[in-house]
């Protein structure tokens, strides 16, 4: 009688143990906060779901994004993210709000790229979209490539790739390139 205590004790702390990895393995309402770069190092290539990524640096954020799924591969020491939407940070306290259908952050810098669908509005004005867009801190510039869309006061720039600062001062168009001001 008393071994069958123990066995049913055991099934049962197993079974409560292995609802709780299921809960935290396949997510749940509230999304899970990942500080990438800060301690966080995966030894194994490992996927969250709902989850939040960021960076900051001296305490300020650089960017920040909700996404559906992350996904650290860690021979490329990359995370692959899917469904994303967040903010990216500029030094002058205005930001991005953007939306990319996938795309990936490394993990030892605070650069990243976006892939399908991207968009993204800088709150002080000015908006972009392309098929593909890649953020290097330094110096906040921004490579888009593919059906590129910059819109900034009345002007408005179409090209086959583009680069500039988030501020979008000194843009370079490559291909197909045109600039129209005020519906011109």
């Amino acid at each position: 009688m008393k071994n069958k205590k123990v066995i049913l004790a055991v099934v049962a702390g197993l079974a409560i143990a292995a609802a709780v990895i299921a809960w935290l393995m396949l997510g749940g309402d509230k999304p899970v906060n990942v500080d990438v770069g800060k301690g966080v190092t995966a030894q194994i290539n490992a996927s969250l779901k709902n989850s939040v990524i960021k960076r900051e640096k001296d305490g300020k954020p650089l960017w920040e994004f909700s996404v559906a799924e992350v996904v650290n591969i860690r021979e490329k020491n990359v995370a692959v993210l899917k469904g994303i939407k967040g903010r990216l940070y500029r030094s002058d306290g205005s930001y991005f709000e953007m939306s990319a259908d996938q795309g990936e952050a490394a993990i030892n810098t605070n650069d990243f790229s976006l892939e399908g669908n991207v968009q993204a509005k800088l709150t002080s004005g000015g908006e972009f979209f392309a098929d593909k867009v890649s953020w290097q801190q330094k110096g906040e510039l921004i490579t888009a490539q593919g059906h590129v869309k910059l819109v900034k006061d009345e002007f408005m720039a179409v090209a086959d790739e583009a680069s500039t600062t988030s501020a979008f001062q000194n843009v370079k168009l490559k291909g197909n390139a045109k600039v129209t001001k005020g519906g011109e």
